[in-house]
């Protein structure tokens, strides 16, 4: 027993007097290494983007969903003309700016798409009324001019006149009147903001309203309040109403109808 102990002491002395390896790389040789990882990683990137420069340009697919034909079409040729590089370096936003800068384009998307390439998805701002005779106007009162000319003019829409930076304010005015006058079953036909700030009113039944710009909503709420009153009789006899005075407004009347009843 003792004698294995011994041994095993032997031993644990052997190993404490035996000299420890302690192998390094030169200096040299870790340099030439970290030199190569670099080159190879210079190397890789320099062919990346030579790959990315020789890549054909990238397709551009345009969607038509919410398109009809006249804005494809006229969407389509625009992208048509665009000098695009390739699937991964093509400018997104540079797409966006020209699809965004159609008069009648609302909102864009710009995407990649692994199948299709570059896609451009538009939706067109939504005309509510026309703005004079060459150009419509949407319910935020931007105005634009369609990509179909056959789209102006239209007759179920309301005609707003003025400066064209009036025309969110015309759009306020047209929809706040149609508020206040739709018990009595009367809509804006046309409307027209002068340079003086004047604003001239045809309803859908032929009446005509003029108003200054002082005090302007409460007036025009006050009429549709004495047409639905005390006026409410006599309605269809009134040709137009002037708005102009501090104090009260003039009526011209409609001498035809009573001309007609006394021929009956």
């Amino acid at each position: 027993m003792a004698q294995t102990v011994n041994d095993v002491t032997d031993l644990m002395s052997d190993k404490t007097r035996r000299p420890k390896s302690n192998f390094q790389v030169p200096t040299s040789v870790r340099y030439f290494f970290m030199v190569l990882v670099l080159g190879l990683l210079v190397l890789i990137l320099i062919m990346g983007g030579k790959a990315l420069r020789d890549a054909p340009p990238a397709a551009i697919h345009v969607s038509n969903q919410g398109l009809t034909v006249a804005q494809y079409r006229a969407l389509q040729q625009v992208m048509n003309q665009q000098k695009v590089s390739s699937f991964f370096t093509s400018d997104l936003q540079a797409l966006r700016d020209i699809t965004t800068g159609l008069a009648w384009v609302d909102q864009v998307s710009v995407s990649r798409d692994w199948q299709r390439g570059i896609v451009v998805t538009a939706l067109p701002k939504q005309a509510v009324a026309n703005f004079g005779t060459e150009r419509l106007v949407d319910a935020k009162g931007a105005v634009f001019v369609p990509a179909d000319s056959r789209d102006l003019t239209q007759a179920q829409f309301a005609t707003l006149q003025g400066e064209i930076t009036q025309a969110p304010v015309i759009m306020q005015q047209m929809q706040q009147i149609n508020d206040w006058y739709a018990p009595l079953d009367m809509q804006v036909a046309d409307i027209i903001l002068s340079p003086r700030m004047t604003w001239l009113i045809r309803f859908d039944n032929g009446q005509r309203v003029i108003v200054d710009n002082e005090n302007t909503a409460q007036k025009l709420l006050n009429l549709s309040r004495l047409l639905g009153n005390q006026l409410s009789n006599r309605r269809k006899e009134i040709q137009s109403v002037d708005l102009r005075y501090k104090n009260g407004f003039t009526i011209a009347w409609n001498m035809a109808q009573p001309e007609a009843e006394a021929a009956k």
